[in-house]
Protein backbone atom coordinates (compact mmCIF):
# COMPACT_ATOMS: atom_id res chain seq x y z
CA UNK A 1 0.00 0.00 0.00
CA UNK A 2 0.98 3.48 -0.89
CA UNK A 3 1.70 6.08 1.48
CA UNK A 4 0.92 9.77 1.60
CA UNK A 5 4.04 10.91 3.18
CA UNK A 6 6.82 8.92 1.57
CA UNK A 7 6.15 9.52 -2.18
CA UNK A 8 6.78 13.13 -3.09
CA UNK A 9 5.24 14.32 -6.65
CA UNK A 10 5.06 17.32 -8.71
CA UNK A 11 2.69 17.57 -11.21
CA UNK A 12 3.20 19.33 -14.64
CA UNK A 13 0.58 21.11 -16.57
CA UNK A 14 1.67 22.36 -20.20
CA UNK A 15 -0.41 24.91 -21.92
CA UNK A 16 -2.30 22.75 -24.43
CA UNK A 17 -3.50 20.84 -20.96
CA UNK A 18 -0.99 17.98 -21.28
CA UNK A 19 0.44 17.12 -17.85
CA UNK A 20 2.54 14.74 -16.17
CA UNK A 21 2.87 13.21 -13.20
CA UNK A 22 6.75 12.67 -11.95
CA UNK A 23 8.68 11.92 -8.64
CA UNK A 24 9.88 15.52 -6.48
CA UNK A 25 13.42 15.75 -4.46
CA UNK A 26 12.84 18.55 -2.25
CA UNK A 27 16.05 20.28 -3.47
CA UNK A 28 15.30 20.35 -7.09
CA UNK A 29 14.04 23.64 -8.45
CA UNK A 30 10.89 23.83 -10.71
CA UNK A 31 12.65 25.07 -14.10
CA UNK A 32 15.12 22.21 -13.42
CA UNK A 33 12.13 19.40 -13.28
CA UNK A 34 10.80 21.14 -16.23
CA UNK A 35 14.19 20.58 -18.10
CA UNK A 36 14.42 17.02 -17.25
CA UNK A 37 11.05 16.66 -18.64
CA UNK A 38 12.13 18.15 -21.95
CA UNK A 39 10.15 21.46 -21.69
CA UNK A 40 11.86 24.22 -22.44
CA UNK A 41 11.58 26.98 -20.18
CA UNK A 42 13.07 30.60 -20.95
CA UNK A 43 12.62 32.36 -17.54
CA UNK A 44 12.87 31.98 -13.63
CA UNK A 45 10.01 30.21 -12.33
CA UNK A 46 8.32 32.15 -9.00
CA UNK A 47 6.66 29.99 -6.53
CA UNK A 48 2.34 30.91 -5.88
CA UNK A 49 0.84 30.26 -2.85
CA UNK A 50 -2.18 28.53 -3.68
CA UNK A 51 -3.40 27.41 -0.07
CA UNK A 52 -1.41 25.60 3.08
CA UNK A 53 -0.49 22.74 1.17
CA UNK A 54 -0.23 23.89 -2.18
CA UNK A 55 1.99 25.91 -4.41
CA UNK A 56 2.08 26.71 -7.98
CA UNK A 57 5.52 27.50 -9.60
CA UNK A 58 4.82 29.95 -13.06
CA UNK A 59 6.84 32.40 -15.17
CA UNK A 60 6.02 35.73 -13.85
CA UNK A 61 7.32 37.26 -17.37
CA UNK A 62 5.94 34.72 -19.47
CA UNK A 63 2.85 37.23 -20.19
CA UNK A 64 4.97 39.60 -21.34
CA UNK A 65 6.76 37.56 -23.71
CA UNK A 66 3.73 36.23 -25.21
CA UNK A 67 3.88 33.00 -24.06
CA UNK A 68 0.36 31.03 -24.52
CA UNK A 69 -2.15 31.23 -21.53
CA UNK A 70 -2.11 27.75 -19.35
CA UNK A 71 -6.09 28.00 -19.22
CA UNK A 72 -5.71 24.61 -17.74
CA UNK A 73 -3.65 25.49 -14.73
CA UNK A 74 -5.90 28.88 -14.25
CA UNK A 75 -9.19 26.57 -14.29
CA UNK A 76 -8.06 24.31 -11.73
CA UNK A 77 -7.87 27.42 -8.95
CA UNK A 78 -10.12 30.21 -8.01
CA UNK A 79 -7.94 32.97 -7.91
CA UNK A 80 -7.65 36.18 -10.17
CA UNK A 81 -3.70 35.26 -11.81
CA UNK A 82 -3.10 34.55 -15.11
CA UNK A 83 -0.48 31.73 -15.88
CA UNK A 84 1.53 31.78 -18.77
CA UNK A 85 2.91 28.49 -20.38
CA UNK A 86 3.90 25.41 -18.31
CA UNK A 87 3.83 25.13 -14.46
CA UNK A 88 4.51 23.30 -11.61
CA UNK A 89 2.47 22.47 -8.74
CA UNK A 90 4.14 20.65 -5.90
CA UNK A 91 3.47 20.86 -1.78
CA UNK A 92 3.71 24.08 0.47
CA UNK A 93 7.46 25.06 0.99
CA UNK A 94 9.02 24.13 4.28
CA UNK A 95 11.70 26.16 5.04
CA UNK A 96 13.61 26.83 2.00
CA UNK A 97 12.41 23.79 -0.32
CA UNK A 98 9.41 23.36 -1.63
CA UNK A 99 7.69 19.69 -0.41
CA UNK A 100 6.33 17.30 -3.09
CA UNK A 101 2.30 16.67 -3.41
CA UNK A 102 1.16 13.77 -1.83
CA UNK A 103 -0.54 10.58 -3.28
CA UNK A 104 -4.09 12.15 -2.42
CA UNK A 105 -3.39 15.95 -3.17
CA UNK A 106 -1.88 14.51 -7.27
CA UNK A 107 -4.52 12.30 -7.78
CA UNK A 108 -6.96 15.22 -7.09
CA UNK A 109 -5.54 17.26 -9.13
CA UNK A 110 -5.54 14.76 -11.96
CA UNK A 111 -9.01 14.19 -11.14
CA UNK A 112 -10.02 17.64 -11.49
CA UNK A 113 -8.20 18.24 -14.70
CA UNK A 114 -9.44 15.17 -16.44
CA UNK A 115 -13.01 16.26 -14.87
CA UNK A 116 -12.86 20.61 -16.30
CA UNK A 117 -13.67 20.83 -11.96
CA UNK A 118 -12.46 23.94 -10.46
CA UNK A 119 -10.03 23.04 -7.21
CA UNK A 120 -11.37 25.91 -4.37
CA UNK A 121 -8.38 27.87 -2.60
CA UNK A 122 -8.98 25.51 0.43
CA UNK A 123 -6.98 22.53 1.43
CA UNK A 124 -7.17 19.13 -0.88
CA UNK A 125 -9.13 17.00 1.53
CA UNK A 126 -11.72 16.01 -1.19
CA UNK A 127 -12.76 12.62 -1.68
CA UNK A 128 -11.44 10.91 -4.99
CA UNK A 129 -14.46 9.01 -6.66
CA UNK A 130 -14.27 5.43 -6.58
CA UNK A 131 -13.34 4.19 -10.68
CA UNK A 132 -15.98 5.17 -13.34
CA UNK A 133 -17.70 2.27 -15.21
CA UNK A 134 -19.92 2.85 -18.24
Amino acid sequence: MLTTDSMPFALVVQTGGEFVLTDWTPTTEAHELLQSEGIEQTGHLHPQKIDDTLTLWSNGNALWTHTPVNHTAERLFDISVTFCGPVVLTGAPDLCYANGLTQDQALELIERILSGKRVLTTRLHLHIPAQRTC
